[in-house]
């Protein structure tokens, strides 16, 4: 009845909830009333929305995935910038080759394929300042990469 709607729309209010739909209901109704809610929250604001860290003079903003220097952007490929995080993720600690690709492409890579060392070497051309003497991404030779702590 239209009587106990009532009442449940009062309960589910005062018990937390941020609002309610009576059925039958417009699927276009609930988005804009899911999309309104989503508005409100705290995930609204640009600030939360981006998960950006900063190493010195370098800017790592994975929600835009975009990489800066200086406030100068710097090209990546998907790729690249997805060892990148990776290895931001782990600043400070050394990861192998099959660790940065099991952890960008979910799989490790075959035990003679040196790609991921190409893909470095395109970053570090992107980020470095002298490429030939990298402060950011440093090699640990037989056992990979390390994205310094401290940086500039």
């Amino acid at each position: 009845t239209a009587r106990g709607e009532d009442a449940d729309r009062i309960v589910g209010l005062e018990l937390g909830a941020d609002d309610y739909l009576a059925k039958p209901f417009n699927p276009r109704e609930l988005l804009a009333r899911v999309r309104a809610v989503l508005r409100r929250g705290p995930l609204a604001s640009p600030e939360a929305r981006r998960d950006v860290r900063r190493f010195g003079r370098l800017e790592l903003d994975c929600g835009a995935r975009v990489v800066r220097i200086d406030g100068e952007e710097r090209p990546l490929t998907a790729l690249q910038f997805d060892l990148l995080c990776a290895l931001a993720d782990s600043a400070g600690r050394v990861l192998s080759r099959d660790a940065l690709m099991d952890r960008v492409r979910g799989r490790a890579h075959e035990a003679f394929d040196r790609s991921i060392d190409v893909h470095v070497s395109r970053i570090r051309a992107a980020i470095e300042d002298d490429p030939k003497k990298p402060r950011r991404v440093i090699t640990v030779r037989g056992a990979g990469y390390v994205f310094a702590k401290v940086q500039d």
